[in-house]
């Protein structure tokens, strides 16, 4: 079956966003003081993620007539199925041989985990993400679950909305950054400061989820609602912003303006990656504390400065999208970040076997060798092979002969995202 070509030609620059985005939180997984807020890479990943998804719902929808949500769920589950899947199955045969006592909570884990629900899953158990004395090998597939949820509900979403505004489509540049904006808003009154006990101890740290009572601070950190600002602030810009508007033959000045936007970006993200935290440890009580300028603005912040990062990472004549941010190594890592994000954090935990164990630089130089090695394997022997639809190839074969046109028009299609 032919699949639908969509125009949009490949984008280095955000492949190198994407590889900042995952080696800042590489790093401050690996030790927290070497970059305090590594963590805001994931915030970046929602906004590209915002960005570029409706940016393919609205070319298919103006070429075709039609959003194919069959076909994009098919193309999300090839996408990210198949290493999450591996992942799951190599923690489980490890930790059935290394590490059993881990088998009872590991069980829970990695079922919510493949059925996408983990970040609710660990909200629902008061499995805090903040707690530093657990293994909990699987902890960053919370971000995972979000994304997935926002896969199924997005296509949907795009169709009907573009059914109403479909003719000026711009117009809902402006709805979208309004949601973003509420949801920000939403965040910033949900939250409680001061520090979080027990629920008896702390009962303001805590909110009702179904007469469950559940933490405030994983509830807006891990939360789809609370973490889908950065989704809808970048899928405002899809509205306004997308690389059609240029063309790569004639001079644009306004690569000077979009490179300057990404500067900015790029010196705004940083200083709020070396200054903020996710929580604070209060060593009187050992209980923790929300760092509260994240939760009062700080995600729409990172939004923001990721936005303005994407104007030139998209521009087709930026300097700063084809030279920085599409070098070859961004570029190699950045096609790679899904395989990263996925291995680093269970191959740091299942060595030091706790967060609190801060990695020293040899430690995390030859751990990060590692990662590199499992993340090439999967990318070129599990991701590619199903995304290109290799394997699938392979067993039709085995089934019944087709032509060369046949595997041709099956094989030429390559996702973008």
């Amino acid at each position: 079956m032919n699949r639908p070509q969509q125009s949009i030609s490949y984008l280095p620059g955000l492949d190198g966003l994407r590889a900042i985005a995952v080696l800042a939180v590489v790093v401050y997984h690996a030790n927290k003081n070497w970059l305090h807020g590594g963590f805001l890479g994931v915030e970046v990943f929602f906004v590209i993620s915002g960005y570029l998804i409706t940016l393919l719902l609205l070319t298919e929808s103006e070429q075709h007539g039609r959003i194919n949500f069959r076909a994009f769920w098919k193309r999300r589950a090839r996408r990210l199925l198949p290493a999450l899947w591996t992942l799951l199955l190599g923690v489980t045969i490890y930790c059935s041989l290394f590490e059993r006592a881990e088998l009872g909570k590991l069980r829970g884990d990695v079922i919510a985990a493949f059925i996408y629900v983990f970040n609710w899953f660990k909200i629902w158990a008061r499995a805090s993400y903040f707690d530093a004395s657990a293994l909990d090998p699987l902890r960053h597939l919370w971000s995972l679950a979000v994304e997935e949820q926002f896969y199924l509900v997005w296509p949907v979403l795009i169709a009907v909305v573009l059914k109403k505004y479909g003719r000026r489509p711009a117009k809902l540049g402006p709805i979208f950054l309004g949601i973003s904006v509420a949801i920000a808003m939403y965040v910033a009154t949900t939250y409680a400061p001061g520090v979080r006990g027990t629920p008896i101890e702390t009962p303001e740290q805590y909110i009702s989820l179904f007469g469950h009572a559940v933490s405030r601070l994983d509830f807006l950190f891990l939360g789809t609602i609370g973490r889908s600002g950065g989704l809808f602030l970048g899928a405002a810009l899809a509205f306004w912003f997308r690389p059609s508007m240029f063309t790569g033959s004639q001079s644009s000045n306004d690569r000077h303006i979009v490179s300057a936007f990404a500067v900015a970006g790029m010196a705004g993200l940083a200083c709020m990656m070396w200054t903020f935290h996710d929580v604070v440890f209060v060593a009187e009580t050992g209980g923790i504390r929300g760092y509260d300028p994240l939760f009062q603005g700080g995600f729409l912040l990172v939004g923001v400065a990721t936005c303005a990062i994407i104007t030139a990472a998209v521009h087709p004549q930026s300097v700063v999208g084809n030279a920085v941010l599409g070098n070859p190594v961004f570029t190699y890592i950045g096609r790679r970040s899904y395989g990263l994000y996925l291995f680093h954090w269970p191959v740091f935990q299942l060595y030091r076997k706790v967060a609190s164990n801060y990695l020293t630089l040899p430690q995390f130089i030859v751990l990060f060798i590692v990662i590199l090695v499992l993340t090439e394997l999967s990318y070129r022997f599990i991701e590619m092979p199903v995304r290109e639809g290799r394997l699938g190839e392979a067993w039709h074969k085995l089934r019944s002969p087709r032509t060369d046109a046949d595997v041709k028009n099956e094989t030429k299609y390559l996702q973008l995202e």
